[in-house]
């Protein structure tokens, strides 16, 4: 089911809009709608990310996660190789 939304744009905002519909043979309402979607997915996909970073920060502050430097990630890849048990 659709429902008619109703916004104000500024003009040049509107004239863009029409040139990018009239270029892919879509209506502007097309154009706007797609913009919109893709726009929620990143919104919805940022506060997912948010979300996760505030867990991590939590666990972290309760000591049930640990940082690794860069360096130390590397030593223990290589400690791995060097006992042959990196999967290949």
């Amino acid at each position: 089911m659709e429902t008619r939304l109703t916004i104000k744009l500024p003009e040049d905002l509107r004239r863009r809009a029409k040139a990018v519909a009239a270029l892919r043979g879509e209506t502007v309402s097309d154009v706007v709608r797609e913009a919109l979607e893709a726009y929620i997915a990143e919104a919805l996909e940022e506060a997912e990310d948010v979300r996760t970073v505030d867990e991590i920060e939590a666990r972290l502050a309760q000591g049930e996660e640990r940082l690794s430097s860069h360096e130390d990630v590397w030593a223990e890849i290589e400690a791995l190789e060097r006992r042959g048990e990196l999967p290949d």
